[in-house]
């Protein structure tokens, strides 16, 4: 197969605006794992959470691990809290209607722009899925959309996944953002701040692993770069194993409706786990939805296969062989760059709260992401040599 850069050009207002996932990287309120007692289950499991030293004859005790969902969505930062203010396409959005919560590796996180739950999984009515009652602003209707098949033909005016619509800051995300640094309890890293993530509308994010810090007092812009791979439709003729790339019906995957290397990848991670351990991690979707949670005793075991599961030599089960890459891909790649804020007069040009320069400087963070180009060239997957090539070496 040949890869090459497609002669015509991709304008971004045809593909949609990058899912965004914001992530708080404390893991628990302070004010809310004060008032557990040391000797109760909440305190255990939020110790747990926290990666310290556990009493494991009270975690021996606890015998059903799957309410862990709902215990993090309790005691982390709620999405209105962590956003303050919102724009998107030069409007002003209420961001509880623009972000929804979601569970991740990284605990409970914001995400904007995400396709929607029953477009994206299977068994989209689980119980897990703790977003599934979440308000889109008013007028906009959720819709599906993948990579390859892209927009249905019938759009609403308004729908979710958002399309970019332009160029430059002043159309694209902009965010206010608290970190509520005097609420820390524990951090997901050695810092305090956020991670950030832009991703595929169609794939859960992986905060823990490709996560980018943003740091509260800054300012911070984000350039996005949008890469495409496009396949020539002749392809599926094609040996997969010769292409070495899959279109997305190719492959049924259990938990996700769309293939794509990530989620396939999420699949093959969760099966060896479920193998080796015996459950599966709180912050995946399951299987058949009977499957139990990873309890304090499996956490190591769940730990240890799934960064097997990422070495390249692994031999058990190498995730890379078992998911080709998607033959229709879409990524965004962002570039970052940061300034302090400034202190005077910040608080009356952009939220109304009346907040102290102190407060400021460690707690407010102002992100704006945006694309710089309107046009850019794929990637195009074609034969390496076409049928007239062959005639022509034939003659």
């Amino acid at each position: 197969m040949l890869v090459s850069i497609n002669p015509k050009y991709t304008k971004i207002t045809d593909d949609p605006f990058p899912a965004v996932t914001i992530c708080n990287l404390n893991q628990a309120y302070k004010a809310k794992v004060q008032q557990f007692s040391i000797d109760s289950y909440e305190y255990t499991k939020t110790q747990m959470l926290c990666k310290r030293e556990v009493n494991l004859t009270v975690a021996d005790a606890i015998k059903d691990w799957s309410d862990l969902r709902d215990f993090i969505h309790e005691i982390s930062q709620p999405c209105s809290k962590m956003l303050l203010k919102c724009k998107y396409a030069g409007v002003i959005f209420n961001c509880t209607e623009l972000f929804r919560p979601i569970i991740t590796d990284n605990g409970l996180c914001c995400t904007f722009n995400m396709i929607d739950p029953k477009f994206m999984f299977r068994d989209f009515n689980s119980k897990a899925y703790i977003y599934l009652n979440y308000n889109y602003p008013e007028g906009y209707v959720p819709v599906d959309w993948s990579s390859e098949a892209g927009y249905p033909n019938d759009l609403p005016e308004k729908f979710i996944p958002m399309k970019s619509v332009g160029t430059g800051e002043s159309v694209g995300l902009g965010l206010i953002l608290d970190v509520e640094s005097e609420e820390y309890y524990c951090s997901a890293s050695d810092s305090i701040g956020f991670k950030i993530l832009l991703h595929n509308p169609l794939e859960v994010p992986n905060m823990h692993e490709i996560g980018l810090l943003l740091s509260a007092g800054l300012e911070t812009k984000i350039r996005i770069q949008p890469e495409k791979v496009e396949s020539e439709k002749y392809l599926r003729y094609i040996n997969k194993n010769a292409r070495k790339c899959l279109f997305e019906n190719e492959k049924r995957l259990k938990m996700y409706i769309e293939y794509t290397q990530r989620n396939c990848g999420i699949e093959c991670c969760v099966a060896e786990i479920l193998e080796k351990c015996g459950c599966v991690p709180h912050y995946v979707p399951k299987f058949s939805g009977n499957e139990t949670t990873c309890s304090m005793s499996a956490y190591k075991c769940a730990e240890r296969t799934r960064i097997e599961t990422m070495l390249i030599d692994n031999m058990r089960r190498d995730c890379s062989d078992v998911c080709l890459p998607s033959c229709n891909d879409l990524s965004y790649m962002p570039t970052l760059f940061s300034a302090p804020l400034i202190l005077s007069g910040f608080q009356n040009d952009n939220i109304k709260a009346n907040i102290s320069n102190t407060y400021l400087e460690k707690n407010i963070a102002v992100v704006n992401i945006y694309f710089k180009d309107t046009i850019y060239r794929s990637q195009k997957n074609s034969d390496f040599i076409g049928i007239t090539d062959f005639l022509c070496e034939t003659l």
